[in-house]
């Protein structure tokens, strides 16, 4: 898992500062396009300010590293298909604990969250799931043989 983790880091990096696609957040498009210029991500900082963060969208990284880690679970356990719950300790969260059917699940909600705060546009998140999937996929039958 450290591994694949590991390596999303460094892949979505790249993906965002090694590209020459420089799409604008959705803060920008919606602001800058026309649409309302007063509009603001739900994402806030522990202020309570409503924030978007200060590098590029594409890819998700949030995406890219649930779909490293689920593409590993999902391999090293042989199915996706297994049910599990998790629990946030974040204070300001509305829902405390969430039911997943499987990992990709999981890693699906994790990507489109980013899509609902209002900072990343559903390319992005799906462009995430992909990346993170390909580097578990890499991981795991070229560094972890002997699984």
């Amino acid at each position: 898992m450290s591994i694949a983790l590991a390596d999303a880091g460094i892949a979505v990096r790249d993906v965002k500062y090694l590209t020459p696609i420089d799409l604008w957040r959705p803060v920008s498009a919606i602001r800058e396009g026309g649409l309302d210029p007063e509009w603001k991500p739900l994402l806030k900082n522990p202020a309570g300010v409503n924030v978007t963060p200060c590098f590029p969208a594409w890819a998700s990284g949030h995406a890219t590293f649930g779909a490293a880690w689920a593409g590993i679970m999902k391999r090293y356990f042989g199915s996706d298909a297994i049910a599990f719950d998790m629990t946030t300790d974040e204070p300001r969260s509305p829902v405390r604990s969430r039911h997943f059917t499987g990992f990709t699940a999981a890693a699906r909600e994790d990507a489109n969250s980013r899509v609902w705060l209002g900072v990343h546009f559903p390319w992005d998140a799906e462009d995430g799931l992909t990346l993170g999937d390909k580097i578990a996929d890499y991981v795991i039958t070229t560094k972890l043989r002997t699984l």
